[in-house]
């Protein structure tokens, strides 16, 4: 089935409330007071954000007869006022393309669909300011026309190409993160140099890598 992307940032902006605003608890020895004294300084930072997909997806347009391994990225950076939770200038985004393994029947022993023309699981429209704090995006997924196998083994029948448009959330998380790390093996976690907070839900590993501007 499609990851809904909607449902991963839903998932996100639960476990970052779960671990900093509901009191999970993190030990006074685990915080480290140099980290957060840099980061109380800034007011505006640059974020590098990078979004991988990898996972088991459906990408035909009709029927559960469509399956293959899809592996997708997009890269986005922006300048973010942590004090007023505002975009500062415009951000950029580069969208790679979707890569596709083997295709298969949802059926096993069943004759796959045929492809005409190239998937893409998820291109990054647009990036604007949305409600909460948080960053609204436009994101569209493009299925191709394919040749589906009628009562598994038999004769073809068309299927066409779909390209769909859908908004979602992408929460914004706060520098103090990377002064309270989390317990390792969790959905939000620090990258292991410091640097990095790593969300990881259904398929989608989200890196938010933090710097100063001013």
């Amino acid at each position: 089935m499609k990851i809904r992307l909607w449902r991963t940032l839903d998932a996100f902006a639960a476990v970052f409330a779960a671990t900093f605003f509901i009191g999970a608890p993190v030990a006074a020895a685990e915080i480290n007071a140099e980290v957060m004294q840099k980061w109380a300084t800034v007011t505006v930072v640059h974020y590098a954000v990078t979004g991988d997909y990898s996972a088991d997806t459906l990408i035909v347009n009709a029927g559960t007869n469509g399956y293959a391994p899809v592996k997708d990225r997009v890269e986005m950076s922006f300048d973010w006022d942590q004090t007023e939770a505002k975009l500062v200038g415009e951000p950029t985004i580069k969208n790679l393309p979707t890569e596709i393994g083997a295709l298969r029947n949802g059926a096993s022993g069943c004759r796959a669909p045929v492809l005409n023309g190239k998937y893409e699981h998820f291109t990054l429209l647009s990036l604007k300011e949305g409600l909460g704090g948080q960053l609204a995006m436009s994101v569209r997924s493009d299925y191709p026309a394919a040749a589906m196998p009628v009562a598994c083994t038999g004769g073809s029948e068309s299927v066409p190409a779909r390209s769909t448009t859908e908004s979602a959330d992408l929460p914004v998380p706060g520098t103090m993160i990377l002064a309270m790390p989390v317990e390792p093996g969790g959905q939000l976690t620090v990258s292991s140099d410091g640097k990095s907070m790593i969300f990881v839900n259904k398929g989608w590993t989200w890196t938010y890598t933090p710097t100063p501007v001013r």
